[in-house]
């Protein structure tokens, strides 16, 4: 019986870990993204949360930010937050992610450029970038009447 419930709370204590704990802001049903999607195709349906995930380290002034601007008709920018997990503030890092988050607007299509830059330098041409293609489209039962 013991071993059982030692089992079991080894198991929770696991799940708990594992979970993420998405900063302020992010809605449920958003469409969540980093550094490996890099270049992919993104869709949404209008009304609907992009939330771009990367690595950041604030403390250099460095910091991810729209490169190109983007067809706010059909993403609109929505902030951006810097987190860090308890681990990381446990052990004193600077380094943490950051959330730049967007909302599907009306149906289109746009590309997402973003770069890693400090402000005050502007963009250089070895600034890391990313990029994504974001669709947005109504939902098939709504485009359909339905």
């Amino acid at each position: 019986m013991r071993r059982t419930l030692c089992i079991l709370a080894g198991i929770a204590i696991l799940t708990l870990s594992a979970c993420q704990t998405l900063p302020r802001g992010v809605a449920k049903d958003a469409v969540m993204v980093g550094l490996a999607d890099s270049g992919k195709l993104v869709r949404l349906v209008p009304g609907q949360q992009l939330v771009v995930e990367l690595e950041s380290n604030p403390v250099t002034g460095f910091q991810w930010d729209i490169n190109h601007k983007v067809d706010q008709a059909v993403l609109l920018p929505d902030g951006s937050r810097f987190s860090q997990t308890s681990t990381q503030k446990n052990q004193q890092e600077e380094v943490g992610s950051q959330y730049l988050r967007f909302k599907g607007q009306q149906p289109g299509r746009t590309i997402l450029e973003l770069v890693y830059v400090k402000p005050q330098v502007g963009t250089l041409p070895d600034s890391p970038r990313y990029r994504l293609e974001v669709i947005v489209a109504p939902k098939p039962e709504e485009a359909a009447g339905g």
